[in-house]
């Protein structure tokens, strides 16, 4: 029987990492071995007629290597167009020049919407700007649904609103730990095997990455599990006791971060008046002994934008906020000082928070009272895109089990910087959101004997952003999409809603 999901993919990639109100970052060429470079391409962009906006010529010389020290002819090229205009839809080509037919030939084009200077009117027929939250992907058992879910929800949404602006994935795209093989055992394999799977993932993830700019950052399984601590009874991860072989593999890892995914250390996105978004790399620049999160510039950088917020704010993290402490594997609470410092600047103003995770495995969406400002913090996570299968099954599958009953944890009141800088905090009630399904969440483990013996149900999620007119504040709707669970009635393949939540940011009281 035909698999109905698998639409075929290119061996190459044209996909957006950045997009403002005028311009756009563009990431063009293959990750797959043994591909000879173009002589000659070009990238053009055209308006939503069709009309070419402009042209840029990559030459055999301008290629890059993503992998700097493998060869097998992968290559790469990130070019930046401007002189665009806010809120439209712009189609991008990737060609290369046949000199056999004398003809420029397509080899990935991508659809890429370019920022709105404000956020659309809530209450009107305007679009919302909608944003596809997602995490973790592990391409053995897609066999395209991710994919073709996205597709579906892109291109033919039932309404029209669900149609992502752009895309957060917010960790673990990639598996670069998971599995035995040969390679792990020298530094050249390694290298290899980390671009073989990069590629393995980029292929099932394309049709995510050409429809909308899409924002990446790494998570542990970007550099390995648990990252920076690996685990030795983790029988994945012996071969990175020796400490070359684990040099090799942090230098690799880390190109893959910086060259392929384009990953931000830490980045702003800002709608004047009504938005404000901060993307932070919370992940690799941990110094366990140390306990500190990321590099202290970074840090300062991520608390002035919090401390300075004039608007509700969005904090895009690759580790969830509301936890308790994981005994098995370190979380942010881990890094209580920093944790705590983050904290009262995400409380300091007064405004809403929204905090957007993945990692977990499970689906959630909370709030709880932030701080002694008035404001409230909500948090999304959305986890798994796909699930892993066989053996690393047992252990990735999660199961939300409605923790924390409250906010933050006792370890915070408890810690030196905590006394100081959540003076005043009072521990609040977690408030958790179910979805209406019969018997628990949707998001929950689903059994599975064979490929899936513990597996959570793939989703992603979409939040929406609009603005009231009287300036009151920002109205959020959040819905869960999973991505398996399809009417296999309809002509066109849209994924299943499963949840639906809907609030309204509020500025603060401060401001009036």
């Amino acid at each position: 029987m035909a698999n109905r999901y698998y639409q075929g993919l290119s061996e190459f990639h044209c996909y957006a990492t950045r997009v403002t109100t005028g311009s756009m970052r563009l990431w063009v060429g293959t990750l797959e071995p043994n591909m000879q470079k173009p002589k000659k391409a070009r990238v053009r962009v055209c308006n939503g007629s069709g009309h070419e906006i402009e042209s840029k010529q990559i030459r055999r010389a301008d290629w890059e290597r993503p992998f700097l020290a493998t060869s097998r002819d992968r290559f790469y090229k990130s070019l930046t167009f401007t002189g665009l205009r806010p809120g439209r839809m712009y189609r991008v080509y990737f060609e290369r020049w046949r000199d056999d037919v004398k003809a420029w030939e397509i080899l990935r084009s991508a659809s890429i919407r370019t920022l709105p200077e404000r956020l659309p009117l809530y209450g009107t027929r305007a679009k919302p700007f909608t944003i596809a939250l997602g995490s973790c992907y592990w391409p053995d058992q897609d066999e395209g649904r991710v994919g073709t879910a996205y597709r579906g929800l892109y291109e033919n949404p039932k309404d029209p609103h669900d149609s992502p602006d752009l895309t957060f994935l917010t960790g673990d795209q990639v598996y670069l730990d998971v599995g035995f093989d040969l390679y792990k055992w020298s530094q050249q394999g390694i290298r290899r095997r980390i671009a073989r799977v990069y590629a393995g993932h980029w292929r099932g993830l394309s049709d995510v990455l050409t429809r909308g700019a899409t924002y990446m950052l790494p998570d542990d399984h970007e550099w390995y599990n648990g990252y920076p601590d690996p685990d030795p009874n983790n029988p994945y991860l012996w071969a990175l006791q020796d400490e070359k072989l684990r040099k090799a593999w942090e230098q690799t890892a880390r190109q893959g971060i910086e060259n392929v995914q384009q990953c931000p250390v830490v980045e702003f996105m800002e709608f004047p008046r009504n938005l404000s978004i901060c993307f932070a790399d919370l992940r690799s620049y941990r110094e366990p002994k140390q306990g500190v999160l990321m590099k202290p510039g970074d840090l300062k950088r991520v608390l002035a934008w919090a401390e300075g917020l004039t608007t509700p704010g969005v904090l895009v993290s690759p580790q969830p906020l509301i936890v308790t402490r994981n005994p098995h594997e370190a979380n942010l609470l881990d890094y209580t000082g920093d944790y705590c410092r983050l904290l009262a600047a995400l409380g300091s103003t007064g405004h809403d928070i929204v905090v957007m995770s993945g990692d977990v495995h499970y689906g959630r969406v909370v709030s709880v009272k932030l701080g002694a400002e008035g404001a409230t913090l909500y948090e999304v996570i959305s986890s798994p895109l796909s699930n892993l299968t066989g053996f690393p099954a047992w252990f990735a599958g999660s199961l939300n089990r409605w923790t924390p009953k409250r906010f933050p944890s006792k370890r915070t009141f408890a810690h030196r910087e905590g006394k100081q800088a959540l003076s005043g905090w009072q521990r609040q009630k977690v408030n958790h959101y179910r979805d209406n399904s019969k018997g628990g969440s949707k998001y929950d483990i689903e059994p599975n004997p064979w490929a899936y013996p513990r597996r959570t149900r793939e989703h992603f999620m979409t939040i929406a952003f609009s603005r009231y007119g009287n300036g009151s504040g920002i109205r959020m709707t959040v819905k869960g999409w999973l991505v398996r669970d399809v009417d296999p009635r309809r002509k066109r393949i849209l994924p299943q809603q499963a949840f639906r939540f809907s609030r309204k940011l509020k500025f603060s009281k401060k401001l009036k």
